[in-house]
């Protein structure tokens, strides 16, 4: 009989346990609000997300803060709260804020249980910082999909802008140096580094930082072998770029 009880309450405990789905913990990283429309980017050492909710919705858009926890529910998602008895579900969530009719709806809510519960729409795209291939960001028309020729007049286009830009925000001086390029010993290779800050970069209206990188034959400079543009999209992520192609060169986040 004792065997048989610790049977049943094993069984017991693995089905309490088995109900449990932990959520994932992420923070934001950046948040931008537009024509009604607010829209943020969370993520993780591994995962990045991009949800967005209507600023006129009657309850769960909320605005997420700047470095702290979130715990972010889909419709699998069961976890206790600290001192709660019950489960959180995505539609406890749902009951006391909004549902979405389209796209998949998501629960965000504070670690601390501080800040309301949050509904959003997850974009199925992730975090846009992944996306393998762009034609253009704001101001940069990337060449993929062109012909050589044009390839060539978006590469004049866009390295004026940086040229102009980089002139106007730190002086000729300094552009001049920054021109110059840079071949270290034993390297088949030199570079020019660019930098300069532009609005529009995904579609931020704020001011972000763009580098770029060209790298130039070591025994003929006038020979460029390479062309990188790196964005810094939040304070945290820098998406580097083949301006050739605008195919993706790499992401990088500052946990990581």
């Amino acid at each position: 009989m004792r065997i048989f009880a610790i049977l049943i309450l094993c069984l017991l405990c693995a089905e309490a346990n088995a109900q449990t789905i932990p959520p994932e913990v992420v923070r934001l990283e950046l948040l931008v609000e537009e024509n009604g429309m607010r829209t943020a980017y969370m993520g993780n050492g591994s995962k990045h997300y991009l949800l967005y909710c209507n600023t006129k919705a009657d309850a769960g858009c909320i605005i997420p803060e700047e470095n702290k926890d979130y715990l972010l529910f889909d419709a699998k998602t069961r976890w206790k709260m600290p001192g709660a008895k019950d489960f959180l579900t995505l539609a406890f969530i749902q009951n006391w804020t909004v549902t979405y009719s389209q796209g998949e709806n998501v629960g965000l809510v504070a670690q601390d249980n501080k800040g309301g519960l949050g509904l959003f729409i997850r974009d199925p795209s992730g975090g846009g910082y992944e996306q393998f291939t762009i034609f253009s960001d704001g101001p940069i028309v990337y060449g993929g999909g062109m012909s050589e020729a044009d390839v060539q007049n978006a590469w004049k286009v866009f390295f004026m802008k940086m040229v102009q830009a980089a002139s106007e925000q730190q002086g000729q001086e300094a552009l001049s140096l920054k021109l110059k390029p840079r071949c270290l010993a034993g390297e088949n290779y030199c570079t020019t580094v660019l930098d300069a800050n532009f609005v529009g970069i995904g579609n931020i209206k704020e001011p972000r930082l763009v580098r770029l990188i060209v790298s130039t034959d070591a025994q003929d400079k006038s020979k460029q072998i390479g062309r990188v543009v790196c964005t810094y999209p939040s304070k945290t992520t820098v998406v580097c770029r083949d301006f050739n192609t605008g195919n993706l060169v790499s992401v990088k986040h500052a946990a990581e």
